[in-house]
């Protein structure tokens, strides 16, 4: 009797954790790798959007939880301290940064990319990436150019980046589907299913030559 008692511990033992093990994380092999997709809209059929990218054709499926952004242009006298905002910059002798664009996010996407980087597309080209909340700003005039120079504060440090008044300035803005039309340039990011459909969780449609 007592070995009997025994024998049927060690299978429920065993039993118990090959439970655990199935519903853990790690059992799941087949996890969608998150990818981000560029590119201009071809066509949208029902919640089916096709992108051409420059690697091709990219299958999109609209969801209930995607969200929709819209590039807005904005002047330069609109940006004011408070907003939180991405912006692409050389650094300069003087230590500052000259901006090449400027993007202010909605207020959802506050602390999206948070920090000071190299930029990802071109990291050697010397251009770096700032994602941060601007805490001051004054308009200047240095070496002939007059502009707004902006003081962002990120998590980890602050940088001053002078904006040119010449330069791509947009917001973004929630949107609908009504702003995927055919022809205009998207950015999205989504989890790409082994077929290679992308579920998309956030499509922003950019302004022209941006």
């Amino acid at each position: 009797m007592k070995r009997t008692t025994v024998h049927h511990g060690k299978r429920l033992l065993l039993a118990g954790l090959l439970g655990v093990f199935l519903m853990s994380p790690a059992s799941s092999f087949a996890q969608p790798a998150t990818i981000a997709v560029r590119g201009k809209i071809a066509s949208l059929t029902g919640q089916e959007l096709i992108v051409s990218s420059a690697n091709g054709d990219v299958k999109t499926i609209l969801t209930d939880k995607t969200v929709i952004r819209a590039e807005a242009p904005i002047q330069l006298s609109d940006i004011s301290s408070g907003m939180y905002l991405g912006t692409t910059a050389t650094k300069q002798a003087d230590g500052t940064f000259l901006a090449s664009e400027v993007h202010v996010f909605s207020e959802d996407q506050r602390g999206t990319g948070e920090g000071h980087r190299p930029l990802g597309s071109a990291p050697q080209s010397g251009a770096t990436m700032t994602n941060a909340n601007v805490e001051h700003v004054e308009d200047v005039e240095i070496k002939d150019i007059k502009g707004r120079l902006i003081s962002l504060k990120y998590k980890d440090g602050a940088v001053k980046v002078l904006v040119p008044p010449n330069i791509p300035l947009v917001k973004r803005v929630r949107s609908d589907r009504s702003a995927l039309k055919n022809g205009v340039e998207v950015s999205l990011q989504g989890a790409q299913s082994p077929d290679g459909a992308v579920a998309a969780t956030q499509i922003t449609v950019r302004t022209e030559g941006r």
